[in-house]
């Protein structure tokens, strides 16, 4: 191979992982050109704050940097770079004190896993398909309304698809309690979106 040019190889997972763990601050910059966008939708999906987004950016990628020895690869990189950058803008929601431990919410009924909200279907009708993306925004917006910690638990669950272990590593809290914020605040969204759910069924 002609000096200057790089494997395919190295731009593999394990190898940025390797790459990194050697201290080559150069991977830092393929770290960020490979999974940057994604890490930073997920800070700025936390802390809904553009410049709050990039100073979890720079902690999270601080905290990579650091912690990269404890990486032994149990879970994808990206998942673990997941779980980094979301500890980091849940520790800026705490340090803003914008996350509460123990907001109340009204429970009702027994926890119980409950089915996340469905809104693809690709066989769907174009008129369908623009109910859908309205529903859509207003379920995010029913989200953004929910207090912390349990936006921020819908958000890992039903957003980005991360398990109840995952979210209780994130959170730092066991997995009945994430199961039970989670059962709860899928109860507070579905009565707020009871009243359009049966306005778009009548139509």
């Amino acid at each position: 191979m002609a000096e200057g040019t790089t494997s395919p190889a190295l731009f593999g997972e394990q190898a940025l992982v390797e790459r990194l763990k050697a201290r080559d601050k150069k991977a830092l910059e393929d770290l960020l050109r490979q999974h940057g966008a994604k890490l930073y939708g997920v800070a700025l999906q936390i802390v809904r704050n553009d410049t709050e987004a990039e100073e979890v950016m720079q902690d999270a990628l601080i905290a990579i940097w650091n912690k990269i020895d404890s990486f032994e690869g149990r879970s994808a990189f990206s998942t673990w770079l997941y779980r980094v950058t979301a500890n980091a803008a849940l520790m800026k929601l705490r340090k803003n004190k914008k996350f509460e431990q123990n907001v109340p919410l009204e429970a009702e009924d027994e926890d119980r896993d409950l089915p996340a909200i469905q809104l693809a279907d690709p066989g769907e009708t174009p008129a369908a398909t623009a109910l859908r993306d309205e529903l859509g925004t207003r379920v995010r917006t029913a989200i953004d309304a929910l207090p912390e910690p349990y936006r921020t638990t819908v958000l890992l669950s039903d957003v980005d698809g991360l398990s109840m272990q995952e979210i209780a590593d994130t959170m730092a809290v066991g997995v009945p309690a994430v199961k039970s914020r989670l059962h709860r605040a899928r109860l507070v969204l579905r009565k707020s979106l009871a009243p359009y759910m049966k306005e778009g069924e009548e139509e």
